[in-house]
């Protein structure tokens, strides 16, 4: 199966580069084809949209990581940020404490935080009819004690952390976060990024930090 790779950098903007051939997360050729390519890859299921992904550019803490299709899936601090090219796609995302109401600009995302502390969430997205929609949440992140969680490239011991969100319309849905226990990089994600929305998952290959 033939590489499509354009190459990566791990600072500045750089041209997207081409993802490889499109392979199911749990195929054991994930790991072949990760193991073979040294720059950040992202094993991601993102609704129907599957494979492995090679990160095409970094500014700051914002990293985007296209498909072979013409899709990015663009990620702050590791955690989901916002999509392009799938038939819903997420805008924007921000993060704030909850006692300061809607945050303006995105803050320190809950997984980067030393003990858990309620938090807001508010998202756009546009919907499967080109609707563009807004949602606000409120969550708190909780931490279990950290195991061992296969990933593409082997084994590391990882918190597992729940966040159960309740949207202002009265849904519920629930992200799951696994990360390092001292640096809280996340390594693995899923979560339904708003209500009704298609679950969105990836596991780090090969990290960029």
């Amino acid at each position: 199966m033939p590489l499509l790779l354009a190459g990566c950098a791990s600072s500045g903007t750089t041209p997207l580069a081409a993802s490889l051939q499109a392979l199911l997360p749990d195929d054991d050729r994930v790991e072949a084809q990760a193991a073979s390519i040294p720059h950040a890859t992202l094993s991601a299921r993102l609704g129907d949209v599957q494979g492995l992904r090679v990160m095409g550019a970094q500014a700051g803490d914002i990293s985007y990581w296209p498909s072979r299709g013409g899709g990015v899936l663009e990620l702050h601090k590791g955690g989901l940020h916002a999509t392009a090219g799938l038939p819903e796609d997420l805008l924007g995302t921000r993060y704030g404490p909850a006692r300061h109401g809607t945050p303006r600009h995105s803050e320190s995302p809950p997984w980067r935080q030393d003990a858990p502390t309620p938090f807001m969430l508010v998202r756009h997205w546009r919907d499967d009819e080109g609707q563009v929609r807004r949602g606000e949440a409120r969550g708190e992140l909780r931490c279990a004690a950290a195991e061992p969680v296969a990933l593409p490239l082997g084994e590391r011991s990882l918190e597992r952390c729940e966040a159960l969100l309740a949207w202002a319309g009265g849904e519920t849905t629930t992200s799951t976060y696994w990360r390092d226990p001292a640096n809280r990089h996340l390594w693995a994600v899923r979560e339904t990024p708003w209500p009704g929305a298609p679950t969105m998952q990836w596991q780090v290959a090969r990290h960029w930090w």
